[in-house]
């Protein structure tokens, strides 16, 4: 199924993108070529935004993707607040279920309270980004947004995570879990052979370019379905238990 939440794919092409682009792989290039267009205004915008908050979140997005969707910059709530989004396919042991619209904002300040208390974030890692990662706030962009987003909080403890050493495949593994099963440590060990510590943001917009899988939570097995649907609602109730105040 064609991940269409507007309903005008054949007219619009994929997600409204201004080019009415629909082939898969021109979406992506072109997307990509929004991004890269951008990593450095993004960047520059994050080091100035004191404190990071929701809306430094959408702000980013777009930064980074206005010029491809019209769209950027604004949540799934407001845009399809009746959709739920799903990755995989639901006998798929790896099977996703992304937050639900209207506690898309409220996941992702948790999450920015998480990286606040600063040791605890370099000890576990993993807990934030799957938490971000979790509210999947976009209909596309999500995993270059966040990743962003996510190497800012981090710089701000004075650490990173050494992407280039991580294997998509097996981050994407470790990412599920965590936002199927959080607080459990699934991606903090992961992620914990590749701290190391950081003084300057100098080499990120190259070391980001490289980074691969970053559109891994987006497009590939993206579907969808109403709220109103009482499986859908049933999926919620039995999903995940997240300690959200």
């Amino acid at each position: 199924m064609t991940f269409d939440p507007f309903g005008d794919f054949e007219t619009e092409g994929y997600l409204q993108n201004t080019l009415k682009l629909q082939d898969p792989v021109e979406v992506k290039e072109a997307e990509h070529l929004s991004f890269e267009a951008s990593i450095d205004d993004a960047l520059a915008y994050l080091a100035k935004k004191k404190p990071i908050d929701y809306t430094t979140v959408l702000k980013t997005h777009e930064i980074l993707f206005s010029g491809f969707y019209p769209w950027a910059g604004k949540d799934r709530y407001e845009l399809v607040p009746h959709l739920a989004v799903f990755k995989g396919s639901k006998d798929d042991p790896h099977h996703t279920i992304f937050e639900r619209p209207d506690l898309i904002r409220r996941s992702v300040e948790y999450a920015l309270e998480l990286a606040a208390n600063k040791k605890r974030f370099r000890a576990r890692p993993g807990e934030v980004m799957g938490q971000l990662a979790s509210a999947h706030p976009f209909l596309d962009g999500n995993g270059r947004t966040i990743l962003l987003v996510y190497m800012e909080l981090c710089f701000r403890t004075r650490f990173a995570i050494n992407w280039s050493e991580t294997s998509k495949d097996n981050y994407l593994r470790a990412l599920s879990d965590e936002i199927r099963d959080p607080f459990q440590g699934h991606l903090d060990g992961y992620l914990a052979p590749f701290i190391s510590d950081i003084s300057s943001r100098e080499e990120w917009p190259q070391m980001i370019g490289g980074i691969k899988g970053l559109d891994g939570l987006d497009k590939e097995g993206i579907t969808y379905e109403s709220l109103d649907d009482p499986e859908v609602q049933r999926l919620y109730k039995s999903y995940r238990t997240i300690p959200l105040k």
